[in-house]
């Protein structure tokens, strides 16, 4: 990840995911540090009375102990094993050395094809959260890849959450992946959404998966649409409190039910009796879906909310051809015509 650069495209496109990449191997890095330490201390106090050899094994079962001890604790707490088998994994798909987990995908993919032929569905939305939103991306540009029409019949929609999809994408090794994203991408019968979040240090916060630039704010004429949540606001001060330093945790909130009433929700996206594209166009999610004692608000109103609904339609109206006439004061006055430059004249040849 070093050697190729990797690293350094982190922080440039996303320094929160870079620190959180970083700071995973320093918290690996202090932990020896503190293992090591206290082996040599062992070893170095036992030397006189006990002699070298002895004093070498006790101070290797010291370090052993205490390196175990904090990864068994401190480890586990910042959920460190599970931060370095994301890496390890990282490189390893990106570089295609999971052919279990591309059969998986390939299997899936078949899957999808089959309900899409078979139909007797409103539509088909396939989710995926982290590095399973990479996963999905794949499976669906495999289905593009036999069937170009795919989603033309069936409406097919694509959720990602919390993506690490810009970590392959940075990997020189990513080709494929980022051949897989653009495909999708430029398949205009899929539709894709994708929600990030501000505080959520372990995906790439306001990146869009496909071009690696600035996703936008709710822009609904880009692809993806990307959408920005908090997750704080969906959970209650207490929860988030309790959680609010367990990174890994706070990044699993997408697909977890929230603690309130929130613009973003998993299962209503998955769950509600309105299309996925409704509900992804709410500014206020589900809350613009539902009223308070849980009926659906009507369908005008949803509408006027939505993001390019009615309101976004009279607000985007081009405004009326110029006159030439504008007002001074409570007169009004005809705006000069400029006289055009002989020289700056486009000339014909004879």
């Amino acid at each position: 990840m070093i050697a190729s650069g990797t690293v350094v495209r982190y922080f440039r496109l996303s320094h929160r995911y870079g620190i959180f990449f970083v700071l995973t191997y320093v918290v690996l890095l202090a932990i020896t540090a503190a293992a090591l330490a206290a082996g040599y201390g062992a070893a170095y106090f036992a030397t006189a009375p006990l002699g070298l050899i002895p004093a070498l094994l006790l101070g290797a079962v010291a370090a052993a102990g205490v390196f175990f001890g904090l990864m068994a604790t401190l480890g586990k707490r910042l959920r460190l094993k599970q931060s370095l088998d994301l890496a390890e994994f990282s490189v390893d798909y990106a570089r295609g050395r999971h052919p279990a987990i591309d059969a998986r995908i390939a299997a899936f993919a078949t899957r999808v094809r089959e309900v899409a032929r078979q139909g007797g569905v409103d539509e088909i939305v396939i989710a995926g959260h982290s590095l399973g939103a990479m996963h999905v991306v794949s499976l669906v540009a495999q289905v593009l890849a036999r069937e170009p029409k795919f989603g033309t019949r069936i409406p097919i929609r694509l959720l990602t959450l919390g993506s690490t999809t810009a970590k392959f994408a940075l990997h020189p090794a990513g080709t494929r992946l980022r051949a897989a994203a653009h495909k999708v991408h430029a398949a205009p019968a899929v539709g894709w959404a994708e929600f990030q979040a501000r505080d959520d240090i372990v995906s790439f916060y306001k990146v869009n998966p496909v071009t690696l630039g600035h996703a936008g704010n709710a822009d609904g004429r880009r692809r993806p649409f990307v959408r920005q949540i908090t997750i704080r606001g969906l959970l209650t001060p207490k929860t988030y409190a309790r959680f609010r330093f367990d990174v890994m945790r706070l990044h699993c909130q997408f697909f977890l039910a929230n603690d309130r009433k929130a613009p973003y929700d998993f299962y209503a996206f998955i769950c509600a009796p309105v299309t996925f594209d409704e509900m992804v166009r709410q500014i206020d999610g589900p809350m613009a879906i539902f009223a308070p004692d849980g009926a659906l608000i009507p369908l005008a109103y949803r509408q006027a909310t939505a993001v390019g609904g009615a309101a976004a339609k009279s607000a985007a109206k081009p405004a009326e051809p110029s006159t030439g006439r504008v007002k001074a004061g409570s007169r009004t006055r005809q705006t000069p015509k400029r006289r055009q430059n002989p020289k700056s004249r486009s000339r014909t040849r004879p």
